[in-house]
């Protein structure tokens, strides 16, 4: 007989992948996933909305999407979105040219 938790555990499904859509509800034109634990930097120009997945993690947990509007090599931060990562859909301005995510709150805005 499985316990409460085990059951629970199963049922729970994390995502840990961020997708970018080119429309502004999180349907259209949808990217690659791009794992938030991945703080590396990559290039989606022309973006409108993003969906931040369910990872599980608990609610403590924050991240900031790092956007920058000057290049496509994430050189500075034009705009940091801090969020959890509890399953829903962001709307983006479309001008930014390049994003990261990083763990923990933003810092200020330096372009």
């Amino acid at each position: 007989m499985r316990s409460a938790s085990a059951t629970l555990a199963a049922s729970v499904s994390a995502d840990n992948f961020a997708n970018f859509f080119a429309d502004d509800n999180c349907n259209e034109g949808g990217s690659i996933g791009f794992e938030l634990s991945n703080p590396g930097c990559f290039a989606q120009s022309g973006r409108h909305s993003v969906y931040i997945p369910n990872n599980g993690i608990p609610w403590t947990a924050y991240y900031c999407l790092v956007i920058s509007n000057e290049s496509d090599e994430c050189n500075c931060q034009s705009e940091g979105y801090e969020f959890q990562a509890d399953g829903f859909c962001h709307v983006l301005s479309g001008d930014a040219k390049s994003y990261r995510f990083i763990s923990g709150g933003c810092d200020e805005n330096n372009c």
